[in-house]
């Protein structure tokens, strides 16, 4: 099973977000959180960039959900 970068960090942030909303951690400290790190996803995109074998997305059709044709029966 791969590990999915993206689904994670949308999730991190939303909860993040949702409890600065809610009062629960306050805004100052998300804000100075985020203004902090968001270098840390664009190094995360670079090593995932790096680490994929070349070719990964086209070998394994990402982002389409294309089924192979039937094959072709022998009878007419």
């Amino acid at each position: 099973m791969r590990f999915r970068i993206f689904p994670v960090v949308l999730v991190v942030l939303g909860v993040t977000l949702l409890l600065g909303n809610l009062g629960i951690v306050p805004r100052e400290e998300i804000r100075y959180f985020i203004h902090t790190w968001w270098p840390l996803l664009l190094v995360g995109i670079g090593a995932g960039m790096l680490l994929l074998p070349k070719g990964y997305c086209r070998q394994r059709h990402c982002g389409s959900r294309h089924e192979d044709p039937p094959a072709a029966s022998g009878s007419a």
